[in-house]
């Protein structure tokens, strides 16, 4: 099983891990560098630089047969997941040069082996499932909470793609009426405007500038500023279980896990925001156990499934 292999690719905003993972679900290899390294250039030589970065990789660091291959972006794909959308967070001004591009296809002339591409919750979401043994012949939620606010669904043991390929897009809702431009550079109040990485440090510096960002949790939660920051993030997290009554809702993303977030509270808040009797009576949150290679481990999860490789 160890001579064969599947490379999971994530790509995120800051940072891009690459890893080999075994058929039995053992990281092999990973290795972490900047993600200017496949966003930066131009348009025309992205899906060319990005099949470099892989193959280069493969032929520095790869002994193993490799049977497929899963890159995942920050970003909305179609439906066939074939074609990046938008990855804002990969470029200027809202744009990145991935941005229309059919790169599985486009890969093809670079790559050997079958490439699939992913949003980067999803594979984080195969992770977690993976990590808690959770059963899947129902409704499983996602939530991260990050920079941004990412999510996936995933139902019967599918991830819910919508008819577009966009469903989920949770950060980008329309709930409050505060007016604050989001990062999507199309509308004002989304959820990302109250409840996500980059609002948080908004937070800091009007309020707590001498406080570093990490330690902002422990030291001043009893803040009506981060008490109304929970309560909000606490709003997405109930507006998903109103609408969606899943089985499982895991919860991830950095922002949980920072110094001293209040995890407890935060479900209590929830709680209080759900439907009674259902989904209150059922509703169950998980916090997501993933490390930094999540994305690498869930590409190599979701790429069993597709080659029907049972570890």
């Amino acid at each position: 099983m160890s001579e064969k292999c599947v490379i999971g690719l994530d790509i995120g905003g800051t940072n891009a891990r690459i890893g080999a993972v075994a058929l039995n679900g053992t990281l092999l290899h990973s290795r972490i560098s900047s993600s200017r390294e496949i966003a930066d250039g131009s348009a025309e030589d992205a899906i060319k630089d990005l099949a470099s970065f892989i193959n280069t990789y493969i032929q520095e660091f790869v002994t193993q047969e490799v049977l497929a291959i899963g890159v995942a972006f920050p970003a909305t794909l179609d439906a066939n997941r074939k074609i990046l959308y938008s990855a804002s967070n990969l470029g200027k001004d809202a744009k990145c040069r991935f941005d229309g591009l059919n790169i599985v296809d486009g890969l093809k002339e670079w790559i050997s082996v079958p490439v699939f591409l992913g949003k980067d919750t999803d594979f984080i979401l195969y992770n977690d499932i993976h990590e808690l043994n959770l059963e899947t012949s129902n409704m499983i939620a996602g939530i991260y909470f990050g920079t941004g606010i990412g999510s996936s669904f995933l139902y019967r043991g599918e991830t819910i793609y919508g008819n577009d390929g966009v469903t989920g897009e949770i950060g980008h809702l329309p709930i409050s009426d505060n007016r604050r431009k989001c990062t999507c550079n199309e509308r004002q109040g989304c959820c990302e405007t109250i409840a996500s990485g980059w609002r948080l440090t908004e937070i800091q510096k009007e309020h707590f500038p001498d406080t570093p960002l990490p330690e902002l949790f422990k030291k001043h939660l009893d803040s009506p500023e981060l008490q109304t920051f929970v309560y909000d993030m606490a709003k997405v997290i109930a507006l998903t279980g109103n609408l969606l009554n899943s089985a499982y809702t895991v919860i991830g993303g950095g922002l949980v896990n920072m110094d001293s977030f209040p995890r407890e509270l935060l479900l209590k808040h929830t709680l209080q925001m759900l439907r009674h009797p259902y989904p209150r009576d059922t509703f169950q949150m998980l916090f997501s156990p993933s490390g930094q290679n999540a994305g690498i481990l869930g590409a190599a999860q979701f790429l069993f499934k597709k080659l029907n490789v049972n570890d």
